[in-house]
C-alpha cells in the first residue's frame, strides 16, 4: 500500500480502529500501572506519558509516518533505568535528565544515525540486556502473588494460602488464554484476569492497588544540583548526561526490535521507517518532561493487541488515548484492582522478556553466551554497568580473534572503521554524471523499486547474470523475474561508489562498484558489487553482477564514502 493511498484512507476503517484501540487501551492500563511501579513512578504520570504518546504518534503518522497499527507507552525495558535514576537524581532531576534523552534522539533522528548505534550494539546483546531487566521485573513482581496486608505470626496464614491459590489458579488461566489466543484475541487473557480479580476483590479480602494522587502540574525541565560545589555539580551533570546516552541508546534500541515485529503484524504487510518512529519517541519525550513524565517508545505488547485486534492505522492510538483519559478522570477504577492480578500480568511480561534469549540460539553459541552474560551482568549490577563490560569484553574479544587471524592493529581498526562507513550506503548521493546515463537512469529506479522503468532500459534480447542469483537472465521477462524476488528483500537500496565509462566499437562499457542493502530482522544487511554494463543504442545489452569479498574494500569508500568518477 502506497504512503499516500495510506493518507487517503486514514479513516476508511474508523471502526476497525476504534474498536482495536479501545482494547488496547483496557490492556493498557494495568501493564502502564505495573511498569510505573518498576520504575518508581506515580501511575498517573506514567498514564499522563501515554495520553501524550498516542497523540503525537498519530500527528507525526499524518506527515512521517513510522509504522501503521503500533502503539506507544511507557517502555517496560527502561523501568529499573528509570528507577536507577529517580534513586541517583532524585524525582526533581528526572524531567531534566528524560529532556537530555529526548535531545540525543533528536541528533539521531536528524543525522540518521540509529544505524550505527545498531552496528555498536548488537542485537543479541540487546536481548541479554532485556531478559536481565525482564528477571527484575519478574522479581520485584511476585510478591505481589503471595503477599496479603497485615503482618502475621503464621508462615503461612489461611488469607496468604488462598491468595497463593488463587494466584496459581489465575496465572495458569492467564497464561492458557494468552497462548490459546495470542493470534486471534491477545487481548482476552487481560480482559479475564482483571475482571476476575476486581469480581473476587468484593467477595475476598485482597491487597489492593493504592493509587497516588499526582496532579498534571506544568514545568520547565531545569536541573537541581543542590549546594555543591562546582566540581560536584560538574561530576553530577556529567553523569546525567552518560545515564541519558544510555536511556536514549536502550529506547532507540527497542523501537528499531519492535518496528521489526509491528512489520510484520501489519495487515496490508506496510514498510516501517525506525527513523521515522525515532521522531515520534523524541518529540513525546520532550513534551513529557513538562509534566515529569517518563520515556516511551511503540511496545510490542500494546502493538500486538492493536494489530490482531483489527486496526488499520494510527487512529487506533486516539482511542487507547481516549481510554486512558477516562482512567486518569476517574482513578477509582484503578483502586479496585487486586495486586495479584497486576503481579500475574507483570511476572508474565518479565518471563517473556527472559524467554526472548532463546532468539539468539539462532545466532551461534557465541552470541548467545554473551546475551546470557549480558542478562546476569544487567541484573546483578544494572543497565549501565551490564552493558558497558559486555561491549568492553565483546570488543578486546574480536579484536585478539582478527589479531590471532593476523591482522595487524591497524588493519582492525580500519575494518571497524569501514564497517561504519558502509552504512552510508543508505543515504545515497547524487552526481551529476552525464557520460553514464544509463547506468544513472539503473541505479534510480533500483532505488525507486521501479521495475518498469529497469526494463524500459534493456533491449528486448539482454542479457542479466545477477550476483544473487544461480542462473543467467535471458530477455525480458527472466529479467523481470529477477529484479521482483530483489525487491521482496525490505528496504532494498543501491549507491553507486565509483564507476568507469570507456567505448569500443560504438558499444558503451561501464564498470562501476555499487553498495547495495536491504534489512534483515531490523538490521542493515550491506554488499558491494563489481558492475560490467554493455550499452548501445541507449540499451543495456548484458549487464554482469558480482559481490566484492568483504576482505577487499573498495578505494571509493577510503574517500569518506563518496563516489568517484573514472574516465577513459
Amino acid at each position: 500500500m502506497s504512503h499516500d493511498h495510506s493518507k487517503t484512507s486514514l479513516f476508511t476503517h474508523l471502526k476497525r480502529d476504534a474498536l482495536a484501540g479501545t482494547v488496547t487501551g483496557v490492556m493498557a492500563v494495568p501493564l502502564s500501572a505495573g511498569i510505573c511501579l518498576m520504575s518508581d513512578y506515580p501511575i498517573m504520570t506514567g498514564l499522563y506519558t501515554v495520553i501524550l504518546a498516542c497523540i503525537v504518534g498519530f500527528i507525526t503518522f499524518l506527515v512521517r509516518p513510522g509504522n501503521y497499527v503500533g502503539v506507544p507507552g511507557v517502555a517496560a525495558g527502561l523501568a529499573p533505568a528509570l528507577a536507577l535514576g529517580v534513586s541517583t537524581f532524585g524525582m526533581e532531576n528526572m524531567p531534566f535528565v528524560i529532556a537530555l534523552t529526548a535531545t540525543m534522539q533528536a541528533i539521531v533522528w536528524h543525522y540518521r544515525l540509529e544505524g550505527y548505534i545498531l552496528r555498536l550494539v548488537p542485537h543479541y546483546l540487546v536481548e541479554g540486556l532485556l531478559a536481565g531487566v525482564g528477571l527484575k521485573i519478574a522479581l520485584k513482581f511476585i510478591p505481589f502473588l503471595y503477599l496479603t496486608e497485615g503482618a502475621t505470626s503464621l508462615w503461612l496464614s489461611s488469607e496468604q494460602g488462598m491468595l497463593i491459590l488463587l494466584s496459581l489458579s489465575s496465572f495458569a488461566l492467564f497464561v492458557f488464554l494468552y497462548q490459546s489466543y495470542k493470534n486471534s484475541m491477545p487481548a482476552l487473557s487481560y480482559f479475564v484476569v482483571m475482571a476476575t480479580g476486581i469480581g473476587l476483590s468484593y467477595i475476598f479480602p485482597l491487597p489492593m492497588l493504592s493509587i497516588e494522587s499526582a496532579p498534571l502540574h506544568f514545568a520547565l525541565p531545569l536541573p537541581n544540583f543542590g549546594d555543591g560545589g562546582p566540581a560536584l555539580i560538574a561530576l553530577t551533570a556529567l553523569e546525567m548526561v552518560l545515564f541519558a546516552a544510555m536511556l536514549a541508546t536502550i529506547d532507540i534500541i527497542e523501537q528499531v526490535m519492535s518496528n521489526v515485529a509491528i512489520e510484520r503484524l501489519d495487515p496490508l504487510n506496510r514498510q516501517c521507517d525506525t527513523n521515522n518512529s525515532l521522531l515520534a519517541i523524541w518529540i513525546s519525550n520532550l513534551g513529557a518532561t513538562f509534566f515529569g513524565g517518563m520515556t516511551n517508545l511503540d511496545g510490542l505488547a500494546k502493538s500486538t493487541t492493536n494489530a490482531v485486534a483489527g486496526a488499520y492505522t494510527k487512529v487506533s492510538n486516539l482511542f487507547t488515548a481516549a481510554v486512558l483519559l477516562l482512567v486518569v478522570l476517574f482513578p477509582i477504577v484503578l483502586g479496585h484492582m487486586p495486586k495479584y492480578a497486576l503481579g500475574i500480568i507483570m511476572v508474565y511480561s518479565g518471563w517473556k522478556m527472559i524467554a526472548n534469549l532463546a532468539h539468539v540460539r539462532s545466532d551461534g553459541k557465541y552470541p548467545f553466551l554473551l546475551a546470557a552474560l549480558c542478562g546476569l551482568l544487567v541484573f546483578q549490577l544494572g543497565i549501565f554497568e551490564g552493558l558497558l563490560i559486555v561491549l568492553a569484553a565483546h570488543g578486546t574479544i574480536h579484536y585478539l580473534f582478527q589479531r590471532r587471524l593476523g591482522k595487524s592493529a591497524r588493519d582492525v581498526m580500519a575494518d571497524f572503521r569501514r564497517a561504519f562507513r558502509e552504512h552510508d550506503l543508505s543515504h545515497p548521493e547524487t552526481t551529476d554524471r552525464p557520460r553514464c546515463a544509463i547506468l544513472d537512469s539503473w541505479l534510480r529506479a533500483l532505488n525507486e523499486h521501479n521495475i518498469d522503468a529497469l526494463l524500459e532500459l534493456y533491449a528486448s534480447d539482454s542479457v542479466d547474470v545477477p550476483a544473487f542469483s544461480t542462473r543467467v537472465r535471458n530477455g525480458l521477462q527472466e529479467i523481470r523475474d529477477y529484479y521482483e524476488s530483489l525487491f521482496q528483500r525490505d528496504g532494498f537500496f543501491a549507491k553507486d561508489l565509483g564507476v568507469s565509462v570507456s567505448h569500443l566499437n560504438g558499444t558503451e562499457i561501464d564498470t562501476a562498484l555499487i553498495g547495495v542493502g536491504w534489512r534483515e530482522q531490523g538490521f542493515e544487511k550491506t554488499h558491494m558489487l563489481r558492475i560490467s554494463c554493455s550499452i548501445s543504442d541507449n540499451k543495456i545489452l548484458s549487464l554482469h553482477t558480482s559481490v566484492v569479498p568483504v576482505d577487499q574494500p573498495s578505494p571509493a569508500l577510503a574517500k569518506n564514502g563518496k563516489p568517484t568518477v573514472y574516465t577513459t
